[in-house]
């Protein structure tokens, strides 16, 4: 749930929202642009967690793998922590500049559609922009789901099936923010652009975090129910 307040996510989110409140008073516009991308999210994070899991399935969850866990989660961890007082100076896992840009074109690029497209017109060009933000916001928001796809295979399921179905889980909870978002939005056609601070203290919540998990990963995995491999 931490993550799905991911500052990147909802810095595009409220942005796209902001651009169709300007463009449109369809709320049925503004529901199938916001389900639209928020669902592309939900299935490309969904294959990138699973293609993590196959690859630490087939590693096995041997000592190495959590101790390289813990110390990314850490390095990760204190990274995010710095945006409090370092706002995207330095090392920095908020979306690159030079991706910054392009995303904010393809965004206003949807400003004509929004008001003069039709619904399937609509739908691919949410499901392109969506896309693109979840390629261009992984440094940003790969941290969590490379941490808890780890520590999920350090787990003794019964089936390979309910490794998927967790991963499914896992996302479902992450996109519940966007979704409780988009479904205001669309109701009251009032919302704001996420600012820098809210984007600083979650960053520094999320970042404080990863830390935790990183040393229980290093000193006693035990805690969250896995052994020394």
């Amino acid at each position: 749930l931490i993550d799905g307040f991911n500052p990147c996510n909802l810095f595009v989110l409220t942005f796209l929202l902001g651009l169709l409140i300007s463009a449109s008073n369809s709320r049925k516009k503004i529901y199938v642009v916001g389900f639209t991308f928020i669902f592309v999210i939900f299935v490309i994070y969904f294959i990138f967690m699973a293609a993590w899991l196959n690859i630490f399935k087939y590693l096995g969850f041997i000592t190495p793998l959590r101790i390289g866990l813990g110390l990314i989660a850490i390095i990760a961890g204190a990274i995010n922590c710095k945006e409090l007082f370092a706002f995207r100076k330095g090392v920095t896992l908020m979306i690159q500049d030079q991706h910054r840009g392009p995303l904010l074109r393809r965004i206003d690029k949807m400003k004509d559609l929004i008001a003069n497209g039709s619904i399937p017109t609509l739908i691919m060009a949410s499901i392109s922009l969506a896309a693109f933000a979840s390629l261009v916001e992984l440094p940003c928001t790969a941290g969590f789901p490379i941490i808890y796809t780890g520590i999920l295979t350090g787990k003794m399921l019964e089936s390979s099936f309910s490794y998927y179905l967790y991963l499914i889980f896992y996302n479902l909870v992450y996109v519940t923010p966007l979704l409780v978002i988009i479904s205001i939005f669309g109701y009251t056609f009032k919302g704001k652009q996420i600012s820098k601070r809210h984007m600083q203290i979650i960053k520094f919540i999320g970042g404080l975090i990863m830390i935790l998990l990183g040393l229980i990963l290093l000193i006693n995995p035990s805690l969250i129910g896995i052994g020394f491999g």
